[in-house]
């Protein structure tokens, strides 16, 4: 049976003020994204959804968005407790996440 996790992608998230603007892309997964998010969690531990996220329903394309975030999801973001997450069809609860690094 074929792995139903696959595939790569990278993402720029730029904090100004309390906005937070997130750009990427993706590719390679083994099917169709269906949903994208922001989710708290130590580096490493998954946890959960904060902020939903545009993303392209296809198995690559882009992934982005712009969130006014709290005080505390600043020092969430600032502490690295904050990961983009993309589910696809098969991989409904993640296919591929990333978190995001000072």
């Amino acid at each position: 049976m074929l792995a139903r996790i696959a595939g790569s992608g990278s993402l720029k998230a730029v904090l100004a003020g309390n906005k937070l603007i997130i750009t990427g892309t993706f590719e390679g997964l083994r099917s169709p994204a269906t949903h994208a998010s922001i989710h708290r969690g130590p580096k490493g531990i998954r946890g959960p959804a904060v902020h939903d996220l545009t993303v392209t329903m296809a198995t690559k394309g882009s992934v982005n968005g712009s969130l006014d975030l709290t005080p505390t999801e600043v020092a969430d973001l600032k502490g690295s407790r904050f990961y983009v997450q993309i589910d696809s069809e098969r991989a409904p609860e993640g296919n591929l996440w990333g978190w995001l690094l000072p």
